[in-house]
């Protein structure tokens, strides 16, 4: 919870520092490009096939073999993401000029586009291995450790900003501190788990070569998982693309409407997520696949319980939520206006979202990672056939709807083939969602009414803001919390058994 604090706290210094200016611009096609290279090879692909061998490996042979294959993934992935940085910061003109179609014209944006993906890019090494370290404690039931990383990672990124807007007055000295920021909590993050490795019983000693037959187990289940997650992050670059093609400000609107959407998805989905491919590993190995179908059933249902009020409120509450955070400094109303409507449409695809990092996961523990291939390549195409009819006629909202759409016919692709492979899912989950659907509707007048009632008068200043917003949402909660003890009574009472069961194991 401390990382997506501190990330929302970065977010909006990065709002107060650039707008939605050709720096602010700049700065997220940068950062798009190592991203798309740190979660294909770092933290999705690799943890996708380290997780399940590593646990299998651990029950067939014990502690000590099981430490010598994580010692030698992390330094083979060591080298894959060292030379993997090496090229791209040689290649950085390049890959800006193809990724940056819409800037032919604008060298000055290229230029420091260039310069920012050539400052940042190091911290894909850096995030890769603090990722798959995290992986190993996750697989250890060490979660302490890897989720403060996180908060580290997020606090030096903070401090960047703050430097920057302490310090520096122009946009360029500005840029390096964020940027320097980055790498900071890139650093922290990696080196503040390695403790709790050893702790683990889990020694990194050197490298041995590619000798060991579950590195190739490993590489050959990375291979088709490279090609899904390069999928899933193709769909994120046909969006930056497309928006490079609009006025400025669109690259930077969908960034900061994107993360916005993500938070309740980080605070519900990602924790979810995290946990599950460990658990489901476990009850594949042992139980077979009917206990791993009820775990994800019920993750899904969990999930639902708190994604579906997310979608309606962020959907009704959009302009005053990106009022309430980004609009200061450099941030203003032309600004406030793209990333409203980013956000309500990024909105929409909140659940299909939150619910892959449920049921993913269970491909991943069955060491499958070929089907979430044919799923997510189907979603990239529909997702960029609907970019290109979308971005002229409705801007930053045809970017946002195609993505939303995408997810939901990624999911249900997965779904579908999961029952048609394994058979249903061992509770029900649609019935549910249809009676949580109905206890969220409840939502819309209470918003409605009381929204008027607290809304600020132009040039209010925080406080009031955050009374409107606060009070808004509170009373939607409220709804939607009545009405779901009326209409979803059976999960509500399973959702929060949960919850108060784990604060209670926790004591």
């Amino acid at each position: 919870m401390l990382s997506r604090i501190f990330g929302l706290v970065r977010d909006i210094l990065f709002a107060q520092l650039f707008g939605t200016s050709l720096a602010a611009d700049a700065f997220n096609l940068a950062y798009r490009l190592p991203t798309f290279l740190r979660r294909v090879f770092g933290e999705g692909v690799m943890n996708a096939a380290f997780i399940p061998t590593f646990t299998q490996h651990r029950i067939d042979q014990g502690e000590e073999e099981s430490s010598r294959l994580a010692s030698q993934v992390f330094w083979a992935l060591s080298i894959l993401l060292g030379g993997a940085v090496l090229l791209a910061m040689v290649a950085a003109p390049w890959l800006v000029a193809l990724f940056a179609r819409g800037w032919a014209g604008e060298p000055e944006k290229l230029a420091l586009t260039t310069h920012i993906t050539r400052l940042i890019f190091p911290y894909v090494f850096l995030v890769g291995l603090a990722v798959l370290v995290m992986g190993m404690l996750f697989a250890r039931r060490r979660f302490l450790a890897a989720s403060l990383s996180s908060t580290i990672f997020s606090l030096g990124w903070v401090a960047g900003a703050v430097v920057a807007l302490t310090f520096a007055e122009e946009t360029g000295p500005r840029l390096d501190y964020y940027c320097y920021g980055l790498l900071a909590g890139s650093l922290g993050q990696f080196l503040v788990q390695l403790p709790a490795l050893r702790n683990a019983g889990i020694t990194l000693t050197r490298w041995r070569g590619p000798r060991m037959p579950e590195l190739r187990i490993i590489g050959n289940l990375m291979l088709p998982g490279i090609a899904g997650l390069a999928v899933v992050q193709i769909n994120s670059l046909a969006d930056t693309i497309f928006a490079t093609l609009l006025p400025t400000g669109a690259v930077t609107a969908l960034s900061l409407g994107n993360r916005v959407m993500l938070l309740p998805l980080a605070i519900f989905a990602t924790a979810v997520s995290s946990a599950a491919l460990p658990a489901l590993s476990n009850q594949v190995h042992t139980d077979g696949p009917v206990r791993a179908k009820a775990s994800v059933s019920f993750s899904l249902r969990f999930l639902l319980f708190f994604l579906i009020p997310s979608t309606v409120g962020l959907w009704l509450l959009a302009r005053p939520i990106i009022r309430l955070l980004f609009l200061r400094g450099e941030f203003d109303e032309e600004s406030l206006t793209m990333t409203a409507a980013a956000l309500g449409f990024y909105a929409i695809g909140l659940i299909a979202f939150g619910c892959l990092k449920a049921v993913a996961p269970y491909f991943f523990s069955m060491r499958d990672t070929r089907t979430p291939v044919v799923a997510g390549a189907v979603a990239m195409v529909v997702n960029i056939i609907m970019n290109a009819a979308l971005y002229k006629p409705m801007g930053v909202t045809g970017l946002a709807l195609a993505t939303s759409v995408a997810g939901f016919v990624n999911l249900a692709l997965l779904l579908a083939i999961l029952a048609r492979r394994h058979g249903w899912l061992e509770s029900p989950v649609a019935l549910p969602a249809v009676r949580m659907s109905l206890a969220a509707l409840f939502m819309v007048p209470a918003i409605q009414w009381i929204s008027p009632l607290l809304e600020p008068a132009p040039g209010s200043g925080t406080p009031a803001q955050l009374a409107h917003v606060g009070g808004t949402i509170g009373a939607g909660l409220l709804a939607y919390g009545a009405a779901s003890l009326i209409v979803a009574r059976d999960v509500t009472r399973e959702v929060f058994a949960s919850l108060f069961g784990r604060a209670l194991s926790r004591r």
